[in-house]
């Protein structure tokens, strides 16, 4: 992973961490990977395999972890199950978040010129509404080059799935991961929703069972949250995310969705989220491949009780933007933690630029050198 810190000055710094030993943690603090599987007895509707959870790198502030996950903030739920998308006895492959109210919505997608179907549907979702309920996810299934057919069958998901919450469908929002040129297994998904939507859960198993089923080659999920004050007023910024190969900047085979119990509107909120991702999941290359389906989903519900965000400049916005800044850095770490074939976890961090745009240049430069991978 490469960083450019927004403070005025920035320095040059290259740290190295080889993970070798399960058991014990290096001199730095990183944890040493552990490829380990641990295998779970679950219901009939969920796979039997499950994955462990990633460390989570959270950078200093003033803010502590907490459990959770996606349903960490208030007014929202998770699940995954197993619904027949991989081959049987894989692990959980559906996995869905929902909102109790209309939560500000915000999303940042991959630049391959080859979008999923599903890219191409929540980009014209968030073109035309401030906010939504839900984001259901696949794995299994890429449906990208799919062409009308492979958008087709996002449709029909998103309308039985908003028929069943009762819903409008351009309150759900979709994204897929998994083989490339393969349509969803429209059968079994439409046949699992129900299961689905009884699993919903607000608790910390609904939430992990959730980063469980979205994963694909990944070793570990990707699972965080934390609380801290913002304006006095006690908020959560919760996510999960999935990626292992095919890392790139911009994003590449990436799905993350972020939830916050802040109160922000829209245009605040997608901007803090745009600044965000660059930040953190813009940040990170395990091997130069980008992907037709990156994609990052960020709800806020507006239930935590604090006043609404309305300007960027604002010092609550300045607090949300740094606990998003932290959670989205954290799944971003894990995830080049987690890249295939990785043996360490290099940080580069740039110190002199003018500018973060130049700094991440500069960085990007060293951390995608085969020479320096070597």
């Amino acid at each position: 992973m490469f960083s450019c810190l927004p403070q005025q000055h920035l320095f040059l710094h290259f740290h190295s961490v080889t993970f070798s030993n399960p058991k014990v943690f290096n001199s730095s603090g990183y944890p040493l990977r552990n490829l380990r599987m641990s295998v779970a007895s679950t219901s009939e509707n969920q796979a039997s395999t499950y994955i462990p959870a990633a460390p989570i790198f959270l950078p200093q502030g003033p803010w502590n972890q907490i459990p959770g996950g996606v349903t960490a903030a208030e007014g929202f739920k998770a699940a995954g199950i197993y619904g027949g998308l991989r081959a049987k006895g894989e692990k959980p492959d559906l996995a869905l978040v929902t909102c109790d109210v209309d939560a500000i919505s915000a999303g940042s997608f991959t630049t391959n010129v080859v979008a999923a179907a599903p890219v191409l549907y929540c980009k014209r979702i968030l073109d035309n509404s401030e906010t939504a309920r839900a984001v259901l996810i696949n794995a299994g299934q890429a449906n990208a080059a799919t062409g009308e057919a492979g958008y087709q069958d996002v449709i029909d998901c998103v309308e039985s799935l908003a028929e069943l919450l009762k819903l409008k469908p351009e309150e759900v929002l979709v994204e897929s991961t998994g083989v490339i040129g393969q349509r969803i297994k429209k059968g079994a998904l439409l046949n699992s929703l129900p299961v689905l939507l009884k699993s919903l859960s607000t608790s910390v198993e609904g939430a992990d069972s959730a980063a469980v089923a979205i994963t694909t080659t990944d070793l570990v999920s990707k699972s965080v949250a934390i609380e801290s004050l913002v304006g006095g007023t006690k908020v959560r910024v919760g996510g999960m995310a999935k990626g292992s190969g095919m890392i790139h900047p911009n994003m590449a085979t990436m799905l993350g969705v972020v939830t916050t119990d802040a109160r922000v509107n829209s245009d605040v909120w997608r901007k803090m989220v745009r600044i965000a991702v660059n930040r953190s999941f813009n940040q990170i290359t395990v091997d130069g491949d980008t992907s037709t389906n990156d994609t990052v989903i960020a709800l806020a519900s507006g239930l935590s009780g604090l006043g609404c965000i309305s300007s960027l400049d604002s010092d609550e916005a300045t607090q949300l933007q740094g606990c998003l800044d932290a959670v989205m850095q954290g799944l971003a770490k894990s995830i080049a933690w987690d890249g295939e074939g990785a043996t360490c976890l290099i940080e580069v961090t740039v110190v002199g630029a003018n500018s973060e745009a130049e700094a991440a240049k500069v960085a990007r430069s060293v951390a995608s050198s085969s020479l320096v991978k070597a």
